[in-house]
């Protein structure tokens, strides 16, 4: 029997794949490794990990894997929420001792490095004798750098205990707040996740 198909249409190239289809394929293939990581024993210290680093030493948001794994698995948010309030307050803690034991040899030359001038740091000493507890909340709470603020309580002689204190219940604020916000949403999360697992099929 001869094939129905004409010469043009034997010709013509296999379809394909658009941008966004590519970029699809990204989105489901990491959308898929977190929920993988979410479900398994790692998200919670990856979470403490990045928080942690991020607090200490690291830019970045507090929350980068809070989020993720938390919208994969509404379920062990709360959990995860702990990891990140543990990680990030022993982050803060080492930025803070830092800043009281190492501040002249290390912290100021590398402040130096990215514009910070001995003026400048006067007057944080400045706003550290006035407001140091409000401004180690602001920026636990803020996008605003906490390792800076945290680096700074210990170099201008912020009491470590009002300093650990406040840098606490600041991170918890942040922390469990996203957490909530993720659990109240749990039911349109799940409906959303499984439309994009079947899109990813």
């Amino acid at each position: 029997m001869a094939s129905s198909s004409t010469p043009q249409q034997a010709s013509l190239p296999p379809p394909r794949s658009t941008p966004l289809r590519g970029l699809r394929g990204r989105a489901c293939r990491v959308l898929a490794k977190l929920h993988q990581w979410a479900e398994s024993g790692w998200a919670g210290p990856a979470t403490a990990g990045w928080t942690y680093a991020q607090g200490a030493v690291l830019p970045g948001p507090a929350d980068a894997l809070l989020v993720p794994f938390g919208l994969a698995d509404p379920r062990r948010v709360y959990s995860l929420a702990l990891w990140a309030l543990a990680g990030s307050t022993l982050g803060g803690i080492t930025a803070y001792l830092a800043g009281a034991f190492a501040f002249q040899e290390v912290v100021a030359p590398v402040l130096g490095l990215v514009g910070i001038d001995p003026r400048e740091l006067a007057s944080f000493r400045t706003m550290f004798a006035r407001h140091g507890w409000m401004l180690v909340v602001f920026s636990s709470v803020s996008p605003f750098p906490s390792k800076l603020v945290s680096v700074s309580a210990g170099a201008f002689g912020i009491p470590f205990p009002v300093f650990a204190l406040a840098l606490g219940l600041g991170r918890a604020a942040r922390f469990f707040t996203i957490a909530v916000l993720i659990h109240l949403a749990g039911e349109h999360i799940a409906r959303w996740w499984k439309r994009v697992t079947l899109q990813c099929e």
